[in-house]
């Protein structure tokens, strides 16, 4: 047993789990000096009951310290990131781990327990031989096809992944310089999509839109960013993003409806308001009234500029989009992990640290919330000694 490795995977855990090496030590009946040396591979020599009271201290399975996570091995991940933000991509790396390593551990609730859906196939894609826009605005119409969504906004773009693929989705703490992942583990088949908590809720759902498009295209298992330019396929998957959540059928309707006439050049605010109809950035409603012929490259470069937070406080919905933001920047497990983690919260099988860090939430606030709710854990099943097998054990020791 290799004791360097132990000790990083103890420190790895330890720090998942939010516990200080003075709470870890206390918790697994251990000085802070020794498990410092443990961590550190300073130790000669680690008992396995020394690992035990760690494993339970820390609310996992020993083998995870002995022999490592398989999880962590083989999920293939693809990043928005670039190689000169590695130490934030191996940060977003871990928060998206976590998630698929607990899915993993929850499946000794048994095999039908609320197994990821499989669906029965993808959307076909597009002739790859097409320009990338025309791929892009045909595979979004393909989907809002199947999904009976017209040309109407969509509600919750990640609601719509997991009903269209069957693929979790989340939204998690990542560093700034990750806008999303798509995570597959092949030997579960299990995919999750996962976008940064943010205060920008409409760059949340492109973002999601996005993934979607690199899922659907089954480009996923490569980072689409390279050198700070965007590769062919980051290019598309922004076009299909554009196309789904802001269909020029949808904006025609729009203008239509607003009295708009085609001639009359569009203003900030026209664009404002159809941005927030279609729940988009300003931005991609001017990209994609540009690529109508409603305004010209120069009028765009002339309106682009305000952000969200500005548009909302100038039109008239400043309070519903700071209700937006903080509901952007709240962490949102998988719907169907998280009620899996429930049922082995209730049977007993992991602790409430382990839901609380799915959760994003405090192990103590979470424990109230539980309680409220009438979830509470399973008394453990205890094993009675057969004294009287014990008793002919002894007498055979004696004699």
């Amino acid at each position: 047993m290799d004791l360097k490795l132990v000790g990083e995977r103890i420190r790895r855990e330890r720090e998942r789990a939010g516990l200080s090496q003075r709470d870890l030590a206390a918790r697994a009946h251990l000085s802070q000096p020794t498990l410092t040396r443990i961590e550190n591979g300073a130790r000669a020599n680690v008992t396995l009951a020394e690992l035990d009271r760690l494993a339970v201290a820390l609310d996992i399975p020993v083998r995870l310290l002995t022999s490592g996570n398989p999880v962590r091995s083989r999920v293939r991940i693809a990043a928005r990131a670039d190689d000169a933000v590695t130490e934030e991509r191996e940060e977003a790396l871990r928060h998206t781990l976590e998630v698929l390593e607990l899915d993993a551990r929850l499946d000794k609730l048994g095999p039908a327990a609320l197994q990821q859906r499989k669906p029965a196939g993808f959307l076909p894609v597009p002739d790859e031989g097409l320009p990338e826009e025309r791929q892009a605005r045909e595979l979004a119409h393909r989907v809002r096809t199947a999904l009976n969504l017209g040309i109407a906004p969509i509600a919750d773009v990640d609601e719509l992944i997991e009903q269209l693929t069957g693929v979790d989705t989340a939204v998690l703490k990542l560093p700034k310089a990750t806008d999303g992942f798509t995570a597959t583990d092949p030997e579960r088949e299990t995919t999750l999509i996962a976008v940064r908590a943010c205060d920008v809720p409409e760059r949340q759902r492109f973002s999601f839109a996005h993934e979607l498009g690199h899922l659907l295209w089954n480009d996923g298992a490569q980072v689409h960013e390279l050198n700070d330019g965007r590769t062919p396929g980051e290019r598309r998957c922004d076009a299909f993003a554009r196309h789904l959540l802001a269909p020029e059928e949808g904006i025609k309707t729009w203008l239509a409806a607003e009295k708009f006439a085609l001639r009359t050049p569009v203003n900030e605010r026209t664009a404002a308001l159809l941005a927030r109809h279609f729940r988009v950035s300003f931005m991609v409603v001017l990209i994609q009234l540009e690529s109508m012929k409603l305004i010209t490259e120069r009028q765009k470069k002339e309106l682009r500029g305000p952000t969200g937070v500005q548009l909302a406080q100038r039109y008239g919905w400043g309070p519903a989009y700071k209700q937006e933001q903080e509901a952007a920047e709240a962490v949102r497990a998988p719907r169907r992990i998280l009620e899996r983690a429930v049922e082995a919260y209730r049977q007993n099988m992991i602790g409430v640290r382990a839901l609380a860090v799915l959760e994003g939430s405090s192990p103590e606030e979470l424990e109230v919330r539980l309680r409220e709710a009438g979830i509470l854990p399973n008394p453990p099943n205890v094993k009675r000694a057969n004294l009287s097998r014990l008793v002919a054990r002894g007498m055979v020791k004696e004699q």
